[in-house]
């Protein structure tokens, strides 16, 4: 599996980290890949988050065997999902934030905040990587609740 950074790599459709991709677009791509989990093959929108990451959240979470299990056993929302909302991205130094809403076909919602920090040094450096993915309450989406 490659993890280090492809600056100036051809499209894949296995994404890579790049430093050319902005914290948006990292978030973008693990909410895709994992509605997507199955496509090209079997879990390979997991392989995706694994490999974005941060070294640190690989560390703590990884081998991608254990990454795998730790999805499917309390994250499974994150899995198929119908519809996601993405929250503005906030932004302090080289640390961000966004806030995701994932919809599964019948309507239930999940909320993940993805905390990402540019990767400084080494075969990563200058990636957006993600390093937590956080549960946390549904922010008011406007409906009116009887």
């Amino acid at each position: 599996m490659l993890l280090a950074c492809a600056s100036g790599a051809p499209a894949s459709p296995d994404p890579v980290p790049s430093p050319d991709l902005a914290p948006e677009a990292v978030v973008k791509i693990v909410v895709g890949a994992l509605q997507q989990n199955d496509e090209p093959a079997d879990d390979a929108g997991i392989a995706t988050a694994f490999r974005f990451a941060s070294p640190g959240n690989q560390a703590a979470t990884g081998p991608l065997a254990r990454f795998t299990a730790m999805i499917r056993g309390g994250y499974s929302d994150m899995l198929d999902f119908e519809r996601a909302t993405y929250g503005r991205m906030v932004f302090q130094g080289d640390e961000a934030a966004q806030r995701v809403t994932l919809v599964q076909a019948n309507g239930r919602r999940s909320t993940y905040v993805f905390a990402l920090s540019k990767q400084v040094g080494g075969e990563r450096d200058g990636c957006w990587m993600t390093d937590a993915v956080v549960p946390v309450a549904p922010q008011d989406d406007g409906l009116i609740r009887t």
